[in-house]
């Protein structure tokens, strides 16, 4: 942290920290103000003075610009300067330069906001996916329909819709913990390798190097070592599965741009196809449906994929419309 000392509202402002507090940016400042203000109880008017000062600002692009700040402030100058000021209105100068000052001060304020809490996001199409460097060192991969979010000011706290996999930079020197948030659950880690999928109303999470800590939704914590799989549902407030996966490949293949598939039920082989392409999967026959697949496809060339399937099971696969139509031959 910046400061040791917070005597005064601008000693709040002026500290990037507390801005992350504020805005819950980064969760090492999140817990950091939180055991401050709480050791500080005095200093409490304080806080909630620079809160409000913070939270009351619109922090939008088109909110001032640095030319219009110059253009006020010259405007500001040159009354002041037509104004012949007299001994005994030397008070009330003063105080409408300190006025000033202070509107200046908040003015730069939502200049500075403007330009460091904007968030950025990351998305793909169906059949796509990105690889993304973030400006911590960490690398993100992010599968077809999905969707990463981030402030430009703290890349070490992320929104996850979909699934990703990532390999989290791990900062010796400073400890910085990396956030990955979801609908049901915020996984916390310094630095390891791991994939979260928040697809079908549940966020899955496996541990591939390393070790992680799940927080629920629920309020338990659980932690993860190399190998296991947990999938957590908040709408159902349950693990459905906790398990150790002992070929990791199965769900970290396709970030390498396949799906592997080791005598997976056909069925169940159709939902991660559905997942990756968007077609929606239509099986014409109770026998098709019984059928397992071994073998992988592409994620990212549906007709390949086809191909693939119908050559690994011995079915036909018809592509109409939006659909994928399965039947024995």
């Amino acid at each position: 942290m910046i400061k040791k000392k917070y005597n005064t509202v601008n000693d709040f402002l002026q500290d990037p920290s507390f801005n992350n507090w504020v805005l819950q940016n980064n969760g090492t400042d999140i817990n950091f103000w939180e055991f401050w203000i709480a050791s500080n109880p005095d200093s409490k008017h304080l806080v909630d003075e620079a809160k409000d000062l913070i939270l009351g600002f619109s922090f939008n692009k088109d909110f001032v610009s640095e030319e219009k700040v110059a253009f006020e402030w010259k405007k500001l100058e040159s009354k002041i300067q037509a104004k012949k000021v007299k001994p005994k209105n030397k008070v009330a100068y003063l105080r409408y330069i300190s006025i000033a000052a202070s509107v200046l001060l908040l003015v730069s304020i939502g200049v500075y906001f403007n330009s460091k809490s904007s968030k950025i996001t990351h998305k793909t199409n169906f059949g796509e996916i990105l690889n993304i460097k973030l400006q911590d060192g960490s690398d993100v991969t992010l599968n077809s329909n999905s969707s990463l979010s981030y402030y430009n000011n703290d890349s070490r706290k992320v929104w996850l819709v979909g699934e990703a996999f990532f390999q989290v930079d791990k900062k010796v020197e400073t400890h910085a913990k990396f956030w990955v948030l979801t609908n049901d659950l915020s996984v916390e880690v310094y630095g390891t390798s791991f994939n979260v999928n928040t697809k079908k109303k549940k966020t899955d999470v496996f541990l591939e190097e390393g070790s992680i800590w799940l927080k629920l939704k629920n309020g338990t914590d659980k932690k993860m070592i190399p190998g296991n799989y947990i999938s957590y549902s908040s709408e159902k407030n349950e693990i459905v599965e906790d398990k150790n996966i002992s070929n990791p490949v199965l769900k970290t293949s396709w970030k390498d741009g396949s799906l592997l598939f080791e005598n997976l039920s056909l069925v169940k082989a159709m939902e991660k196809i559905e997942e990756s392409y968007g077609y929606s999967i239509i099986f014409k026959d109770e026998l098709s449906k019984k059928l397992s697949i071994t073998g992988a496809v592409p994620t990212t060339n549906i007709d390949i994929c086809i191909k693939a399937i119908e050559k690994s099971v011995d079915v036909i696969v018809i592509k109409k419309d939006n659909s994928l139509i399965i039947s024995v031959k």
